[in-house]
């Protein structure tokens, strides 16, 4: 924030600002809640077009931004911070880097590439190195999902299980809307469009636990992405009832939901 220090009266530094592009208004939540504890600016955009006009209003030191994006790719914003000459670090935070892709992004200069999902330390840590101190290296990537509710809190949650039931909650809400994309995406045969909402689903149910859920919606994208659409479209039916399952045994989504 910016402004007098309360104490001395001089003029405050002003805080790191960071930049966090994610078209998933669930993940851009969990990030938001994730660095609360950091002593940082958070512009949240969930376009490419957000992000450029951001950017073109204020200068950050670091970009933490998604690869899949409805307007382009994450490796666009990498071109177009690297044609203007923009001197801020930049994390990638996806589920969907292979091995070439990752080698590619370094090859780019990103600084880090962060694995969908992550846990709130391991946000934590990256954010907070890429602020402060260079020499840091990579985070190891995540391990293999946690077997009870309570493992599934101290992993991706740091052990707060209020953080963990508010995000719960944002999902309730946002799962409303990625339905309803969902089914307009198969009645429209989008494949592009489905493969964004499956994309999307994969990592928020993943760190929700929802461990058949995120199968079916990694399934759900890799058929939508090689063009199998009618295997991407058939898929979309079990997927869409795994998270109408979640929101029945939340008891807070089924009377929002229309069944196509």
């Amino acid at each position: 924030m910016h402004g007098l220090d309360s104490e001395s009266g001089a003029p405050a530094m002003a805080l790191p600002r960071m930049l966090l592009l994610e078209d998933d208004p669930a993940v851009r939540r969990f990030v938001e809640i994730a660095l609360d504890t950091l002593e940082l600016e958070l512009l949240p955009c969930a376009t490419l077009a957000e992000a450029y006009s951001a950017l073109e209003r204020d200068p950050v030191q670091l970009v933490l931004t998604d690869m899949t994006l409805p307007d382009g790719s994450g490796l666009d914003l990498l071109q177009w911070l690297s044609e203007r000459g923009m001197a801020c670090r930049t994390l990638v935070f996806s589920g969907s880097v292979d091995a070439a892709l990752h080698q590619h992004l370094q090859d780019r200069g990103v600084w880090r590439v962060l694995t969908k999902p992550a846990s709130v330390g391991s946000l934590v840590d990256a954010v907070g190195a890429a602020l402060a101190d260079p020499a840091r290296e990579t985070a190891a990537p995540p391990s293999s999902m946690p077997a009870t509710a309570t493992d599934l809190v101290n992993k991706y949650f740091g052990g707060n299980q209020g953080l963990f039931v508010a995000f719960r909650q944002s999902c309730l809400d946002q799962f409303v809307e990625d339905l309803r994309m969902g089914d307009h995406a198969v009645q429209a045969q989008d494949s592009a469009g489905l493969r964004r909402i499956a994309h999307n689903l994969k990592s928020v149910l993943t760190l929700l636990g929802e461990e058949e859920g995120a199968r079916l919606a990694l399934r759900t994208e890799t058929w939508a992405a090689q063009g199998a659409w009618a295997l991407a479209a058939s898929s979309w039916g079990p997927l869409r009832a795994q998270v109408h399952a979640f929101g029945d045994r939340s008891g807070d989504l089924h009377p929002r939901i229309q069944t196509p």
